[in-house]
């Protein structure tokens, strides 16, 4: 059985796959009188989650998983990133919006979902809805034609429940213009450097340094090591052992459209003439008017360019409205679907989108086009082979495990596996040891190593795309140094402290002296053998000043400074090194930068806007019922 679910599944499913059968059984125990409530994963007042939506939730998280981090993704990746969790979370989320959406008397047509379902690009085949591709590809990731539609049902029923939920969250002109202007501008400043390094009269003397060496023994142990022996199984030791038919190439060609389709394209340029979405009749009828005007010039010949230089309130003004080549997704909906109806040549009457209105050329289209499967067959075998040779090595891997498991020791485990075992010197954590034994990533197996205890075998561990049974050997306590073998590194140590205190010191002497005046920063720099630096303009957003490294609070601080206050009234330190600052320059973006971003930066704002209205909706919703979470599932 065993066998058959390795050779069935992919390889680091089986584990959560055994999971649930172990909890499966484990509720079939429990009793008839009980099994409805063992069943229940969450409920939200008085609706129940169960563990099969939970199972399924699960498992489509993982998939998601394995397409974003591939190979990567392993037992300690998932356990790291709480997907359990985020499974039961996702399941109340839900739970909550089908509530509201019962309130709000949201519904789902069967046209609306018919519609969807056809305009799904993974179940056409040339270009049209197929129903056995439907079937194949809903089968190929275990689900049902009435599972995952009942999911399509819900996934357009929140989405008439979000746009409900955040329409007429907007923002306006003055808004966008002062986030633009707050994360613009710019500062610059003059800085004296006070550099522990230059304190060569500091030193620490032999007591000092032996008093140090007595009183924190436990500051100067060894480090902790370990010896262990391994079995690896990469996959590139399988590549004979594989063979990819034609039906599987052409297969995964037929089911993952989307990966060899280049969408059809649009070249042009536009004319804005501007007016805001919420602006009243007589505003957008004036603005029209202004549009048409410019119409009418474009189509008399007048040069596109020249007007959009001329006419356009938006930020491609200056490049003669061009706009470069775009997917229909790229922009707005009723810009998209005027363009893309359009021929090479043409240009449109003005087309209304909440920045006003739109006088459009096209210049160019390119159609959608397909990679011919026999161009891109090769790839496509590779990357189906690479799948298939690392299932193999984690099959070859999980069969030596089992091994284990039936009590065989490791010696005869290798012989089983017919691999020779390794034999690692003496490590520590951070693997440096390791790095002339071909390991893939010497610090994480040496993590993997260290979190065994004595005489212990591993479960199959993935590290980097091969895999490992490690099997500990010794584990090597600390234990304290001798003194002479430290005392240099105290002595370092100790009088790089004095000279820090030092250096801070003789700051704050300066800047004391120095008070508030800016103007006086040469003097004192030059009464201390020191000099007056300049950085050059940064941004909040950068939140580092160029030529000092590590120097975030001194950016914040930068532009807390203005005219009035012009010296910081702390010492500041970064990497370990102790600045004076007072501001040199402050530069707020003039009103031409702020006109020509004004679009991009409320489009931004007005999305950001919307996902935390969206989520504080959510949270509120969510504070409002009553959530019970069986904890003995989910662990």
């Amino acid at each position: 059985m065993l066998r058959y679910l390795r050779e069935n599944t992919g390889n680091w499913i089986i584990k959560s796959f055994l999971a649930i059968i172990v909890i499966v059984f484990v509720f079939l125990g429990v009793g008839s009188m009980n099994a409805d409530k063992h069943n229940q994963v969450a409920t939200v007042n008085d609706q129940a989650i169960t563990f099969s939506e939970y199972r399924d939730a699960y498992q489509r998280m993982i998939q998601r998983l394995q397409q974003q981090f591939g190979t990567s993704l392993d037992d300690d990746l998932i356990k790291s990133l709480n997907v359990k969790q985020h499974a039961v979370n996702s399941l109340i989320d839900q739970k909550i919006l089908e509530i509201e959406a019962q309130k709000l008397n949201i519904v789902v047509s069967d046209g609306e979902l018919k519609q969807d379902l056809l305009s799904v690009k993974a179940f056409q085949k040339d270009g049209v809805f197929n129903m056995d591709l439907y079937t194949r590809v809903l089968g190929q990731n275990a689900m049902t034609p009435e599972t995952f539609e009942a999911m399509q049902r819900n996934a357009i029923r929140n989405n008439k429940l979000q746009r409900m939920v955040i329409n007429g969250i907007t923002v306006g002109d003055r808004e966008a213009q002062a986030w633009y202007a707050f994360n613009n501008t710019k500062a610059s400043i003059n800085y004296v450097l006070i550099d522990p390094v230059t304190f060569s009269d500091v030193a620490v003397g032999e007591e000092q340094v032996r008093s140090e060496y007595d009183d924190h023994h436990d500051h100067y142990m060894s480090e902790p090591k370990r010896k262990v022996t391994f079995l690896v199984f990469a996959p590139e030791d399988f590549e004979e052992q594989v063979t990819i038919d034609e039906a599987s190439i052409r297969d995964f060609y037929d089911q993952n459209p989307g990966r060899f389709t280049t969408p059809e394209q649009v070249e042009a340029s536009h004319i804005l003439i501007k007016v805001d979405e919420n602006a009243d009749e007589q505003a957008v009828a004036t603005a029209k008017a202004e549009a048409l005007n410019v119409y009418e010039k474009a189509v008399n010949a007048a040069d596109f360019s020249e007007l959009a230089k001329t006419y356009s309130q938006g930020p491609s003004a200056t490049s003669g409205g061009y706009l470069g080549r775009f997917n229909k997704t790229s922009m707005v909906k009723p810009f998209a679907d005027a363009a893309f109806a359009m021929n090479p040549g043409d240009i449109s009457q003005p087309v209304r989108t909440r920045f006003g209105w739109h006088i459009i050329k096209v210049t160019d289209k390119t159609p959608e086009t397909l990679t011919p499967f026999e161009t891109a067959r090769a790839q496509i075998q590779k990357e189906l082979a690479a799948s298939q040779i690392q299932d193999l090595a984690y099959n070859k891997a999980e069969d030596a495990y089992d091994a284990v498991l039936d009590g065989d020791s490791f010696e005869q485990v290798a012989l089983v596996a017919a691999k020779q075992p390794v034999n690692t010197p003496a490590f520590t954590a951070m693997g440096t040891e390791l790095k002339d034994l071909g390991i893939s990533n010497p610090g994480e197996f040496a993590g993997t190593a260290f979190s065994l205890l004595d005489d212990e075998i591993s479960d199959v561990k993935k590290i980097g795309n091969n895999y490992y049974l490690i099997h500990m050997l010794e584990q090597i306590d600390p234990k304290l140094l001798a003194y002479e073998v430290v005392k240099d590194k105290i002595a370092v140590k100790l009088t790089t402290g004095l000279k820090k205190q030092a250096a801070k010191k003789a700051a704050e002497s300066m800047l004391e002296k120095l008070g508030s005046d800016a103007d006086s920063l040469e003097e004192l720099a030059a009464d201390n053998q020191l000099k007056v630096e300049s950085s050059a303009l940064f941004t909040r957003n950068k939140a580092v000043v160029p030529g000092i490294s590590g120097s975030e609070a001194i950016a914040q601080a930068a532009f807390t400074l203005d005219e009035k206050n012009r010296i910081y009234k702390k010492v500041l330190e970064a990497s370990g090194r102790f600045y004076i600052i007072g501001l040199k320059e402050k530069q707020t973006p003039d009103a031409a930068a702020i006109a020509e971003n004004l679009d991009k930066v409320k489009l931004q704002l007005e999305t950001r806007k919307q996902q935390d209205y969206y989520s504080q909706w959510l949270a509120a919703r969510k504070e409002k019922v009553e959530i019970r979470i069986n904890r003995d599932i989910i662990n």
